[in-house]
């Protein structure tokens, strides 16, 4: 049986089998990092703190993060954010206070600012502009295999052993894939446009400022503005409708198990003609998924939503991130990339800590903004940005270069 594209490609392999590791580890911790603070005392408000803070440490780092991975290759910056990223971990284990979570939760931003942008662009770095929806279809799928049955097995542990033993076997696991990424990275970073006296090439700021990329941030900030809002309130709203550990791990699988079922269908339909269409409908429909969240708080209901919108998901976001690439100047992908995360995660910290002070009003509130944010903004940011440039054949094409060099810092 011929294998798909994604998994006959070799940089890709290597990247997708990292990035479902590394989606174990999280998928271990973050259904029970919220709950273990607030049964070691942390406040409501403080754990807003927690998540709001964990935003605004990448929301700040995320953009110069990515211009670091234009000049000194995308390898480093994986790993070393990858290690950050244990290291806090590690640290929930004796975390005993508000300002022991909050500091721990900006440790994991900063390695986060410094892995994510990178990893992106170097997707991109090394697939084919027609092929890069499925690419990121195959990211996404491969992060939600790591998911799959991580928050499950995450909640068995919580359960039987304790949550500690949760927080040391995920820091392995980032530590481990830290040291893949140094050692089967190397040499697959790719091509970087230099002119001819060896320099990289300048390009101005205000290439991110197209009318096609602004379309593209808004919608970031959309999509992210619903992370943010509910990272620090999903366990505590799943266990205040009678959730157990099992099912509270169970709601983050959910996604998991259609997205990976469905992406390569996804992929491929986020690289089939323009994307406008796509990406206004898919967002709408996750938009409507939200509001029916607090509107229905069933545990079965929820767990059935989330196999939709991980359905939904495998269409709206590579068509997303396919179209950000498309767009994109190849001399700054690690900017574009760094930029529009940037605006997410801005998005997302603006509503972290928004996100608790909503639930302290009522429960349902959270779900009706989220829901009314992302509708709003995706009518805009498609209608008046995305449509008019896919139909209007826009793409941002870099100038001539004199040579186009390997990678070599990426071996460092």
């Amino acid at each position: 049986m011929k294998l798909p594209w994604v998994l006959q490609h070799p940089p890709l392999r290597v990247i997708l089998g990292l990035t479902a590791m590394a989606g174990v580890a999280v998928g271990l911790v973050i259904p029970f990092l919220t709950l273990t603070a607030r049964d070691r005392g942390v406040s409501l408000n403080a754990i807003g703190a927690m998540a709001s803070s964990y935003l605004i440490a990448q929301m700040l780092l995320q953009l110069p993060m990515g211009v670091l991975s234009d000049r000194i290759g995308r390898r480093l910056p994986i790993a070393i954010g990858l290690l950050v990223e244990a290291a806090a971990t590690i640290g929930y284990v004796m975390a005993d206070s508000a300002l022991s979570f909050i500091t721990l939760r900006v440790v994991q931003g900063v390695g986060l600012a410094m892995l994510y942008p990178a990893l992106r662009a170097l997707i991109v770095d090394v697939t084919p502009n027609e092929r890069r929806g499925q690419a990121y279809a195959g990211f996404g799928a491969a992060y939600s295999a790591g998911l799959l049955f991580a928050p499950m097995l995450g909640g068995i542990v919580a359960e039987t052993v304790g949550v500690n033993a949760l927080f040391l076997s995920a820091a392995t696991i980032e530590m481990l894939v830290a040291i893949g990424g140094l050692v089967f990275l190397r040499g697959f970073a790719g091509p970087r446009p230099v002119v001819t006296t060896g320099e990289t090439e300048r390009v101005p700021f205000r290439e991110l400022l197209a009318a096609p990329l602004i379309g593209a941030f808004i919608l970031s900030f959309a999509s992210q503005f619903q992370i943010g809002l509910f990272s620090g309130i999903w366990s505590i709203y799943m266990d205040d409708i009678g959730a157990s550990d099992v099912e509270v791990g169970l709601s983050f699988s959910t996604f998991s198990i259609a997205y990976l079922l469905i992406a390569p269908v996804g992929g491929r339909l986020a690289d089939a003609g323009t994307r406008w269409r796509r990406l206004l409908v898919a967002n709408l429909l996750i938009s409507g998924i939200i509001i029916t969240y607090g509107l229905v708080p069933s545990v079965l209901v929820i767990l059935l939503l989330g196999l939709v919108e991980g359905a939904v998901a495998t269409v709206q976001q590579p068509s997303l991130d396919a179209f950000l690439a498309s767009v994109s100047d190849a001399r700054i992908q690690g900017r574009v990339q760094g930029a529009f995360t940037t605006i997410g995660m801005t998005g997302a910290a603006v509503s972290a800590f928004l996100g608790s002070v909503l639930y302290g009003i009522a429960p349902v509130i959270p779900f009706l903004t989220g829901g009314a944010v992302l509708a709003v903004l995706t009518v805009v940011a498609v209608l008046r940005f995305i449509r008019p440039a896919e139909l209007g054949g826009h793409r941002l094409q870099p100038a001539p270069v004199a040579a186009v060099a390997s990678s070599d810092t990426d071996a460092r």
